[in-house]
């Protein structure tokens, strides 16, 4: 499944870009600069606890440092890139820059599907009630493009 190509710090800056007002935003722009700094801030508002409290700080520092389409284009083995259309978290153009990253990997784009593997308009109120209902299938062009993948392996 196809994952941010982009360091995530920089993920984090454009959702939250689109979700908070202007004072949180400033805030957590902020946090977000301090935390890609290499350090850690205790002043953290009620509304941003959930992602940058202090407990998680550790581990966003560790994370900010990496670059995931450098780390993705060192890999020695075939690769297979799915991406939803219809996805909320990481976009197409995450997929296109994994893709470029290393261009012998497989990009499938599957439209319509959405970051929890499931199809569902491009509607921010049908999309987050999908990640909470197991009733919903997942995409069926999902299984079918894995097994292509797989069985082109076994053909090479």
């Amino acid at each position: 499944m196809s994952g941010s190509a982009r360091p995530i710090d920089q993920v984090l800056r454009q959702q939250l870009s689109n979700r908070l007002p202007p004072p949180l935003l400033l805030r957590s722009n902020e946090l977000l600069d301090t935390l890609k700094a290499g350090r850690t801030d205790d002043n953290v508002p009620p509304q941003l606890q959930v992602i940058f409290r202090p407990s998680v700080q550790p581990y966003l520092i560790s994370l900010f440092r990496q670059d995931p389409a450098a780390a993705f284009a060192k890999l020695h083995m075939p690769a297979l890139i799915i991406q939803g259309s219809n996805d909320i978290q990481v976009g197409v153009d995450d997929a296109r820059l994994l893709k470029a990253a290393k261009p012998d990997a497989e990009l499938a784009l599957i439209d319509g599907m959405n970051h929890v593997m499931r199809i569902v308009p491009n509607d921010v109120k049908r999309q987050l009630a999908s990640y909470k209902d197991p009733q919903l299938p997942l995409a069926a062009e999902l299984g079918s493009r894995i097994l292509r993948f797989i069985d082109g392996l076994r053909s090479s």
